[in-house]
């Protein structure tokens, strides 16, 4: 049985975000020293930033990058990683159990940024900071000058200010591991006060509340809730979070996990993030009317990945030693490609996603310390997702072949978003089978007969691009699996493969 897709032009999601497919850079093992700044490595720049690494990093068109944290927000000291770099202190950081140097701060953070040409993502500490620390940190970086932290700012080296316009009000308070967590009533009044005196200071930015750190929690989606309740008109976004491990147990007060999925349900998976986005959703939309505001509420999905068991030991207590250094396979590809799906799906609600975390944790781009760099096959569905879902996303009607597993029901074995960019139809599109699918695209546009289709796909679904072999899984340009006859597009795509097809108008 064939699977047909239904798309016609008057039917939209709504308009893709330039923020939509982001990243996040976390002073964590081992993203920052020797990841992205290493002054040691052979191809690192005069400010130390990795070029290798740069170069990768660039070619994804990024729309923004969070920073400095996670969960190493909730202790974090900006004025630490300012000035001079010989008279900063170097710190123990509690959150990942890491000497931190501050030799890579705020300052070289903007450098860095402005080489990618990504948008700053900036999370401030509500954990065992407050109010000041984030009016001021607001002033540092956005006021013009004339007051203190402005011209101290210009004191060092930096004249015109970095002008960032989103700011996270904390990290995953609501969860056991964090320092300072806090209840969620608490939590969502010191962000509500947080959120109106940054807006003070520089009325042109937008805030992002803490939700639920996890739907795993107990206290999900209360949590999201009750925070909203206290802070709906001051903020301006409500953050989710999620990690998908096929063998991580639903409780998290579990410590030994569960038995691996298998792959028709670890490919499944992707279901729990579009369960999770409507479920945000109405808590958001509840609200808004028991508040009576006017005001619809949008999310940042502002940490999502697969995850996976590290590969490299951590030592506590060292600088840059590596947490959840890892590869990912096809297999999770595929299912990474799915849950960036998921997120194209509502575009009309989420504004603003990050990747987590862009090298070395859980990454995109894997490193050797002195060494090499390369990529994890998630990073070509990232590269095709931001460089290529620009415009409009069209409702899509799928009907074909389906399958059912333990926990899972009717999972269409074809998942597909399109996307209108003006000049030309971009069809997104995981195939979960072991079997060769064929699909017919049915539109009501005018379509040039022109189209160039990528293909991600590998023969073993548990192929990994390694040090020794790190272009073993890359995109090809398949030819002669696509025709298209009027507005139809007619389409033909491998077993367990992610496929992006771009058809002219």
């Amino acid at each position: 049985m064939a699977t047909s897709i239904e798309i016609n032009h008057q039917f939209k999601v709504g308009e893709i975000s330039p923020r939509l497919f982001g990243s996040f850079i976390e002073h964590m093992g081992s993203v920052v020293y020797t990841g992205i700044y290493e002054p040691e490595h052979p191809e690192a720049d005069e400010n130390g930033f990795r070029q290798d690494v740069l170069n990768k990093i660039k070619a994804l068109n990024l729309g923004i990058i969070r920073y400095p944290g996670g969960n190493f927000t909730s202790g974090y000291n900006w004025l630490d990683t300012i000035g001079p770099k010989e008279k900063r202190k170097t710190t123990l950081e509690l959150a990942w159990r890491g000497i931190e140097p501050n030799s890579f701060g705020l300052n070289e953070f903007f450098s860095w940024l402005k080489l990618i040409g990504a948008e700053a993502m900036m999370t401030i500490n509500l954990g065992t900071k407050g109010i000041d620390d984030a009016r001021n940190i607001v002033e540092y970086c956005n006021f013009p000058a004339g007051t203190y932290w402005s011209e101290l700012r210009k004191a060092h080296g930096v004249e015109k200010p970095y002008n960032v316009k989103v700011w996270c009000l904390g990290n995953e308070l609501d969860g056991p591991w964090q320092i300072g967590r806090k209840t969620a009533y608490d939590y969502g009044r010191l962000a509500n006060e947080a959120s109106k005196v940054m807006k003070l200071v520089d009325s042109s930015i937008e805030t992002v509340l803490v939700g639920s750190s996890t739907p795993k929690l107990a206290s999900y989606p209360e949590w999201d809730r009750v925070s909203l309740e206290q802070a709906y008109d001051t903020v301006d976004y409500l953050a989710l979070h999620n990690y998908i491990d096929r063998c991580q147990d639903e409780d998290l007060s579990k410590k030994m996990p569960r038995e691996p999925d298998d792959t028709p349900t670890f490919l499944a998976r992707s279901l729990e993030f579009d369960r999770q986005i409507e479920t945000v959703i109405a808590t958001c939309d509840y609200v808004k009317a028991l508040v009576r505001s006017e005001k619809t509420m949008y999310l940042a999905f502002d940490e999502w990945n697969v995850h996976n068991f590290p590969e490299k030991e951590h030592k506590d207590f060292e600088i840059g030693s590596p947490v959840d250094w890892c590869h990912f396979s096809m297999e999770d590809t595929l299912l990474f490609a799915s849950m960036g799906l998921a997120i194209l799906r509502r575009v009309d609600r989420i504004k603003i996603t990050c990747q987590s975390l862009l090298v070395n944790t859980i990454p995109l781009i894997l490193t050797d310390p002195n060494g090499a760099s390369w990529c994890n096959p998630t990073y070509y569905v990232m590269k095709d997702l931001s460089n290529l879902a620009k415009g409009e996303v069209l409702q899509s009607v799928i009907k074909g072949p389906t399958y059912d597993t333990n926990i899972y029901k009717n999972v269409s074995f074809v998942d597909a978003v399109v996307v209108d960019s003006g000049k030309e139809l971009v069809c997104f599109i995981v195939n979960r089978s072991n079997k060769e699918e064929t699909i017919t695209l049915n539109t009501d546009f005018t379509l040039s007969g022109n189209y160039q289709h990528s293909e991600l796909a590998s023969t073993n679904l548990t192929d990994k691009n390694t040090r020794e072999n790190p272009t073993l899984i890359q995109p090809k340009e398949i030819k002669n699996q696509v025709s298209i006859s009027g507005s139809k597009i007619h389409i033909t795509i491998a077993p367990y493969s992610w496929n992006t097809i771009r058809v002219g108008k």
